[in-house]
């Protein structure tokens, strides 16, 4: 069952293709500060640990949007799950906003191309009915947008294939300092290893 969304919530297709034109979802983008984002947002929920072993990377949410962070506090990477249906996402000054997010490929590939968006489409044998538009906004960052072509196992395929799930990564960041120990605690954890 697809969830109502009121008539008036956002234009969840224009903030996605203002992402993939310029690698950023209003603040969230890569490098992002974690610190300035909890200002601009308010504090974020802690998701946590990627790794069992390690406190860094760590993921933290506002809303439906899942950032993951190294230990230098800034954003490596994050998700959306589009196929809940709606969305909230974080709204400047605190807050969140609801979003509709059944978008098809037909309205993303239509949206992506009258922005100047190029992408390259990716298909892996081992996954069929998906596939992953993606696309380079800036160097060294992708944005992709996979699709799927039915909605449950058991349903029968789509006739235009439909947003599942979009994330944001980026590939250049280097290693990041130890962390130092004689630092008060930032209140994300920053002396824990």
């Amino acid at each position: 069952m697809t969830p109502e969304v009121p008539s008036d919530a956002p234009d969840f297709l224009a903030r996605l293709t203002a992402l993939a034109a310029t690698g950023a979802l209003d603040e969230l983008r890569y490098g992002a500060s974690l610190p300035e984002l909890a200002i601009r947002y308010g504090d974020p929920w802690d998701a946590g640990r990627v790794h069992k072993k390690s406190r860094w990377p760590h993921a933290f949410s506002w809303g439906d949007a899942l950032a993951v962070f190294c230990r230098c506090r800034r954003l490596r990477s994050f998700s959306l799950p589009t196929w809940h249906g709606e969305l909230e996402l974080p709204s400047p000054g605190g807050g969140l906003q609801t979003f509709g997010t059944r978008v098809t490929e037909s309205e993303l590939g239509a949206a992506l191309t009258a922005a100047g968006c190029a992408w390259e489409t990716v298909t892996y044998e081992n996954i069929p009915g998906q596939r992953t538009l993606e696309v380079t906004p800036v160097e060294d960052v992708r944005v992709a947008f996979i699709l799927v072509d039915r909605v449950g196992y058991d349903e029968p395929p789509l006739d235009d294939w439909q947003l599942f799930k979009t994330g944001l990564w980026g590939y250049d960041h280097a290693d990041c300092p130890e962390p130092d120990p004689a630092l008060p605690d930032d209140g994300w954890g920053a002396a824990e290893r």
